[in-house]
């Protein structure tokens, strides 16, 4: 089977949409301890109950981030829908709205199995799940070069364009954690928790051009550019007479990669303020290693022919698109070189919580600092909760967050009597989201939903 690099990580793209299952607990649960999985946020936080999660009922959501939407990159000309590549749309329209660099994230997690049960004097948990994380950055520039630069009509003068880190990549892999929390008896108020997270490696694949310098006249494009690109797990590069990469086949399936993890928290109350409890978690301390991954790099200076179908109105938008990635692709000018082993750290997320009670526990107040550190870049959030807990079956909950991705507000529902589990959930909703008649995002997005029914049984009296 052979395929494009751009199309298959796009296939991955709409595959993560389509099965989105868990991107993460969600953040407003971290103070409700009738969340039986909010041991995912903290390790050292305990379930009220024992639970058993149930496949594909234990947590749906959609999660993703933009800093663009579909209205930045398709306009309506009459009843037709045209990319901002056609000649139909001026440079300045299409490229005024664009922000420097184009940001997609998507994190999803799929659960097969998860179960929590008091034993050995604490709270165990035993986790499976696959997980994936996908990322991409295109500069502006790129945009620009292919919406002026394919207009050049004269030798003079010369058009120079930068693109820097434009990237593309991939994380899919197998968890299997096992964790355990408990209190210490030497200081009341005070718990702890690990957990052990052994990976293994379905698929990981990438391109990473870190600067392309691009010089064009009437007559010729020249590319200097340095890079690289790499695709594992039993996938190869397929080259074409002229030794360019030309797209991608599968020889074989094998697991790509193997990895640990770890995460670590820690909480207490202190008896002077029984209302008062702090809690510091570390999420994902670790790495993956993907072995012998097929390995391809760009250097030097070449010429680039130019774009086939490039502002072509008459062809579909989906042909368009399909084109213009090849295009991109060969601009990239990769050679194969020796297969490659390299690791990738996870991304670490830190987690900093205090939470004041009144009222017996009724309501209260929490505050939750989550910094995430890794590639592509470090993300930052404060959130402010409000939680109510009007009786021991019910639970809510209302926020509002400010990150370096905007502000949002959010609202958490948890039913909870003994024998069931049932949640909804969205910590990220923002006032200025737009949506077409056919519900694509036009504006930049964080958005996230869950819902969830959980059989939890064996609840702790208080």
């Amino acid at each position: 089977m052979k395929t494009s690099y751009i199309k298959l990580m796009a296939v991955v793209s709409v595959m993560s949409f389509a099965l989105a299952a868990v991107a993460q607990t969600p953040q407003s649960s971290y103070f409700l301890e009738g969340m039986v999985q909010r041991h995912e946020l903290n390790a050292a936080f305990g379930g009220e109950s024992n639970y058993v999660a149930i496949p594909g009922l234990s947590g749906m959501e959609i999660g993703l981030s933009t800093n663009f939407g579909a209205g930045d990159f398709f306009f309506q000309r009459g009843s037709e829908l045209v990319t901002g590549l056609s000649s139909q749309v001026s440079a300045e329209e299409f490229l005024g709205g664009l922000p420097a660099n184009n940001r997609l994230e998507l994190n999803f997690e799929m659960p097969i199995l998860s179960v929590g049960f008091r034993g050995m004097g604490g709270f165990n948990t035993i986790v499976l799940k696959e997980r994936t994380f996908l990322s991409a950055n295109v500069p502006s520039t790129l945009f620009e070069f292919l919406k002026v630069g394919e207009n050049i009509s004269t030798p003079m003068p010369a058009a120079h364009y930068e693109v820097e880190n434009l990237s593309l990549y991939t994380d899919n892999f197998v968890e299997i954690a096992l964790g355990h929390s408990r209190k210490l008896a030497a200081l009341e108020g005070f718990s702890y928790g690990a957990k052990l997270k052994f990976l293994a490696g379905l698929f990981n694949g990438g391109i990473n051009m870190h600067h392309m310098d691009i010089n064009l006249s009437a007559n010729e494009w020249t590319v200097t550019s340095q890079g690289e690109a790499h695709l594992s797990s039993g996938m190869e590069y397929v080259y074409d007479e002229e030794g360019n990469l030309s797209g991608i086949e599968m020889v074989s399936y094998r697991l790509g990669g193997y990895g640990f993890g770890v995460d670590l928290g820690v909480a207490y109350t202190p008896e002077a303020l029984p209302g008062l409890t702090v809690s510091l978690g570390v999420n994902d301390l670790g790495f993956i290693s993907w072995q012998k991954v097929a390995n391809a790099v760009s250097e030097g200076s070449y010429t680039f022919t130019g774009f086939d179908i490039l502002g072509d109105d008459a062809a579909p938008i989906e042909d368009q698109l399909s084109e213009l990635a090849d295009d991109v692709v060969d601009m990239f000018n990769l050679k194969p070189t020796d297969p490659v082993n390299h690791t990738r750290m996870l991304q670490t997320t830190l987690n900093v919580g205090a939470e004041y009670s009144i009222l017996q526990r009724k309501i209260s107040f929490g505050i939750l600092s989550s910094t995430r550190f890794g590639a592509p870049y470090t993300y930052a959030e404060g959130m402010a909760v409000v939680n109510f807990r009007p009786c021991h079956w019910f639970q809510a909950a209302i926020n509002g967050s400010v990150s370096n991705l905007g502000a949002a507000v959010g609202a958490l529902i948890n039913i909870c009597p003994n024998g069931v589990n049932m949640f909804a959930a969205c910590d990220y909703i923002s006032p200025h989201m737009k949506f077409s008649k056919e519900g694509l995002p036009l504006t930049g997005m964080r958005f996230n939903f869950r819902a969830g029914l959980i059989i939890a049984f064996g609840k702790v009296k208080k």
